[in-house]
């Protein structure tokens, strides 16, 4: 498979990410526990080319955001980004520096901050919810720039027809004194 498909494919599974972690929201929104929104991509319309089908010729305004904000039941904010890769490792970069610069600031602020990522394809697919400070460290907790599903076996979250992301597989992670989510009964 060449770049542009595996690109392609990437782009693709990461839209099904976010939808997943939607429904997740969606639940949790129904049972008090969390409001979280998808953050639209910053553009203006230069040129409409189908409007019957919604097409149109765009130009990016600004660079992107972090995908997901929204409130914790207890009134902690939580912002991440969404990231996916079909490879058996996940790139430090593959956030890129505006999106890793508005989550530090989030974190400083103490807001929960995380990536969460998809890694692998079919039965070996995975999710992860890595808080932002493992992420950003990921050269001193890993010995490199990248991490693979092993690498991220404490932050593994359930998944079925959503991502779960409020629910690490991990009793010892659920517990943590520095998961954001205690504050949530689940």
């Amino acid at each position: 498979m060449n770049r542009s498909n595996i690109s392609r494919v990437n782009n693709s599974q990461g839209r099904i990410l976010e939808d997943m972690i939607m429904g997740a929201a969606r639940m949790y929104e129904q049972e008090g526990k969390l409001v979280l929104h998808k953050e639209s991509e910053p553009f203006r319309v230069v040129k409409n080319l189908d409007r019957a089908r919604g097409r149109a010729e765009v130009q990016f305004t600004a660079k992107a955001q972090p995908d997901f904000i929204g409130c914790i039941k207890g009134g902690r904010l939580i912002a991440f980004e969404a990231k996916y890769t079909q490879k058996d490792t996940i790139k430090q970069a593959a956030v890129t520096p505006t999106q890793a610069a508005m989550l530090e600031r989030y974190h400083t602020a103490g807001a929960a901050a995380f990536v969460c990522c998809g890694i692998g394809t079919g039965w070996e697919l995975s999710y992860f919810m890595v808080p932002w400070k493992a992420w950003r460290d990921m050269k001193e907790n890993y010995g490199h720039k990248y991490a693979s599903a092993d690498d991220l076996a404490m932050y593994e979250i359930k998944a079925d027809t959503v991502v779960r992301f409020l629910e690490y597989k991990n009793p010892k992670t659920s517990r943590a004194e520095n998961n954001p989510f205690c504050l949530v009964t689940l």
